[in-house]
């Protein structure tokens, strides 16, 4: 554990102590104060103990070391949490401490951290993905991906085409429930049976699934990305494609770079400098972690989006797993979803089925507010720019059944009311009627595009999970260029959509890459 430790920050889930006692009127006083940190937390908190306030050590002898432990011990538990000693260091014949602190009352969900898995075709994000949550090594040929891909010409083919969503969940003491559970890809299973779970986003390579990729980044709302680099091939067009679209939307990246023993310490030597040295070029601080004390660490730092941990992995001989582990376990929520809760309800529909004796069903990215089991709900807008009232049959959430469904949370919903050839991806479920939107001002930068954008340019939409052609019916600088950036209008084409300010869009077809936010919305 480093010493030298910055001033406490009195906003965030990282609390310094240098002792803890007291009687029942004090512990109150720290159950308040543990309460706030959980919640800045999103149902987690660091406490480093044996520390003061401006992050001087002073340490803890054994006698205060217990007293320590067990106050803050009983004050969770006043509020339904438990505490995990992460790490216990010596400062001059005295100890100090980090304890990991998490929500674990039943009745609360689990704390829900999302991850985009991105990176190159072949770079072995499947594969990393389907040994963490497994828990078995992958033979080299490929049995890892096959775990984990979605269909069968994914198996054949040995590449991810589609969005696959899968879970990976911790106990209180950071262990994967996963690989304790007769089929570890349950998802029912480790959604009951977890404190913390990690959604994997795993999404396509190649650069012909690149809309199906930005579909996953955009409707998912991931807290973090992570980045697959192969040892063997280093960080080629499409890694550094998908570093782009990361950092242009603002999400935090760790990278996790593979294959390391299938190179020689030349080659892994190249493909490190390669991606540290364009990490550097985007202003990220890249960082190598080689043990836990540097996990526990680096952790805290992951939020602001500056620092890209990375790892070194091999998932045939299991090298690098145990650290990747642990810090997706204490990976720290980004979102502070509890503020959104009581918020009016705002879903997008990511997916739709129909169902052979449910009839339609949607699976939701809720944004705002709760959905109910019985309730009725406004979906839309339509291609006419109508809403329709429906009912909420039933709610899963990772295949469990639940009476309510609240913000931050995927689930699926059986509705009544709706033919399923009215579904599409990216309508909004509402508690009213909302205003449909025809067309959008944004301001946004060119990434990439091989001549000259003009007025009348017509490309392809992403926000959340809506995609929709678009026509520039405005522009502030024209023509415009890779580089440039300026405000622009933009207009849906066939069909009108829900769209707020502040929203980010990505502009995309063959030819070009653009990113944005929204300032403004249109309603005709």
């Amino acid at each position: 554990m480093a010493f030298r430790l910055s001033r406490e920050r009195e906003e965030g889930p990282v609390e310094y102590k240098s002792r803890l006692s007291g009687d029942d009127e004090r512990c109150e006083r720290l159950a308040t104060q543990m309460k706030y940190r959980l919640f800045e937390g999103g149902g987690e908190a660091i406490y480093v103990l044996g520390v003061g306030d401006d992050g001087t050590p002073v340490g803890l002898d054994p006698e205060g070391e217990r007293e320590t432990l067990d106050t803050l011990r009983r004050v969770a538990e006043s509020i339904g949490a438990a505490t995990r000693v992460l790490e216990r260091a010596e400062f001059q014949g005295r100890s100090v401490l980090r304890v990991l602190v998490r929500v674990s009352r039943e009745e609360s969900p689990p704390v829900q951290v999302t991850i985009a898995v991105m990176g190159n075709v072949d770079a072995g994000k499947s594969t990393t993905v389907g040994t963490l949550c497994t828990g078995e090594l992958d033979d080299g040929r490929g049995r890892g991906m096959r775990r984990v891909a979605r269909y069968s010409h994914e198996i054949i083919t040995g590449r991810t085409s589609s969005v696959v969503v899968r879970l990976l969940g911790f106990d209180m003491e950071g262990k994967p429930v996963n690989w304790n559970l007769p089929n570890p890809l349950d998802e029912a299973q480790i959604y009951l049976a977890s404190k913390k779970i990690v959604y994997f986003v795993d999404v396509g390579g190649h650069e012909r699934y690149l809309r199906t990729a930005l579909r996953g980044v955009m409707s998912r709302l991931p807290d973090y990305v992570m980045l697959v680099v192969a040892a063997n091939s280093g960080l080629q067009v499409m890694g550094r494609e998908h570093l782009g679209v990361s950092l242009a939307l603002r999400i935090p990246v760790f990278a996790v770079v593979t294959k390391v023993d299938l190179v020689d310490k030349s080659v892994l030597e190249a493909t490190l400098i390669d991606t540290v040295e364009t990490l550097r070029r985007v202003d990220r601080k890249p960082v190598l972690v080689k043990s836990l004390s540097e996990v526990y660490r680096i952790v805290e730092l992951m939020p602001s989006g500056r620092v890209v941990p990375v790892f070194l992995v091999s998932n045939t001989t299991g090298e690098g797993l145990e650290l990747l582990t642990e810090f997706l376990n204490l990976l720290p929520p980004r979102k502070r979803w509890a503020e959104n809760v009581d918020k009016p309800l705002l879903a997008y529909v990511s997916e739709t089925y129909d169902v052979k004796g449910v009839g339609p069903v949607v699976a939701v990215s809720i944004e705002r507010g709760v959905i109910r089991e019985g309730e009725d709900v406004y979906l839309g807008p339509l291609r006419d720019a109508s809403w329709r009232r429906v009912r909420v049959k039933s709610i899963h959430i990772n295949r469990v059944v639940a009476s309510s469904a609240r913000a931050g949370e995927e689930a699926t919903l059986a509705l009544a009311g709706v033919d399923f050839d009215e579904l599409e991806k990216g309508l909004v479920v509402s508690s009213k009627p909302l205003e449909a939107v025809w067309e959008v001002a944004a301001h946004i930068v060119v990434l990439r595009h091989p001549t000259t954008i003009r007025t009348g340019y017509q490309t392809v939409l992403h926000a959340h999970s809506i995609r929709s052609p678009v026509k520039f019916t405005y522009m502030s600088r024209e023509p415009m260029r890779t580089g440039d950036s300026g405000s622009v209008r933009l207009r849906f084409l066939n069909h009108p959509w829900y769209i707020e300010p502040g929203t980010r869009i990505i502009l995309r077809d063959s030819r070009t890459r653009a990113i944005g936010t929204v300032t403004s919305a249109y309603h005709s």
